[in-house]
C-alpha cells in the first residue's frame, strides 16, 4: 500500500537553539515533536504514557552528545576510534564549546599515557591522523592536555558534565562519577575563554 506524503505531514520537526523557542534560518537542534515512522508510538506496558514521554518529550534539549561544527554531524566515538591508535594517548574525550553567538567548536582533551609527552608533534600527528581518515572539517579546534578523563560510576565518559563545565554551569549531581574531583580540571580553562 501506498501513502501519500505532503509537507509537514508526516514530521512535525523545528529547530530549538539553547533558549528553546523554535527558530527558523538559525543554527539550533532539530527537534521532532510528534512520533514520527521510524520512533515508536507507544512502549509495552506504558499504560499512561509517562515513560514514552519521559523517553522522547519530557525535557529540551534531549539530544545526545552529537557533534555538529558547522553543520558536519558526528559522534565522539568516530574520534576516540582514531585517538586510541596513538600510543601516547592513553584516553580522551572530545566536546562541543558553543560562543555566545552560538557558533560550536570541538575540542579534544587528551590524557597521556605515563612517561609520554604532549606537545606541537603529537597535535600534528593526531589532526592529520583525523584529517586522513574522516575530513577536515572533522579536526577538533583545539587539543589540550588534561590530567583526568571523569567517568560515570558504570564506566561511562562523561561528556555533557565536561561540556557544562567549560560552559561556566556548575554540575551538582555528582554522585553517579566514580572520579568527581576531574571536572574540576575542566574550569576556568585558559585556552577556552573568550570563544
Amino acid at each position: 500500500m501506498v501513502s501519500p506524503v505532503w509537507d509537514d505531514r508526516v514530521l512535525d520537526d523545528v529547530c530549538f537553539p539553547p533558549s528553546g523557542k523554535p527558530v527558523w534560518g538559525e543554527s539550533g537542534e532539530l527537534v521532532c515533536l510528534k512520533p514520527i515512522p521510524c520512533q515508536p508510538t507507544y512502549f509495552w506496558n506504558d499504560e499512561n504514557g509517562s515513560k514514552y514521554h519521559k523517553a522522547y518529550f519530557s525535557s529540551f534539549p534531549g539530544h545526545d552528545g552529537t557533534l555538529n561544527p558547522n553543520g558536519v554531524r558526528f559522534g565522539s566515538s568516530e574520534i576516540y576510534n582514531i585517538v586510541e591508535a596513538f600510543e601516547e594517548v592513553s584516553d580522551s574525550l572530545c566536546v562541543p564549546q558553543y560562543s555566545g553567538d552560538g557558533e560550536e567548536r570541538v575540542i579534544l582533551f587528551l590524557k597521556m599515557t605515563p612517561n609520554q609527552s604532549f606537545g606541537p608533534e603529537l597535535v600534528q600527528k593526531i589532526r592529520g591522523a583525523i584529517r586522513k581518515a574522516l575530513s577536515a572539517r572533522h579536526v577538533p579546534a583545539l587539543l589540550l592536555e588534561t590530567r583526568d578523563i571523569p567517568y560515570t560510576l558504570s564506566g561511562k565518559k562523561v561528556e555533557v558534565a565536561v561540556k557544562q563545565v567549560i560552559a561556566g554551569r556548575e554540575v551538582t549531581q555528582r554522585g553517579a562519577f566514580s572520579n568527581p574531583d576531574s571536572l574540576d580540571l575542566y574550569k576556568n580553562l585558559p585556552e577556552l575563554q573568550n570563544f
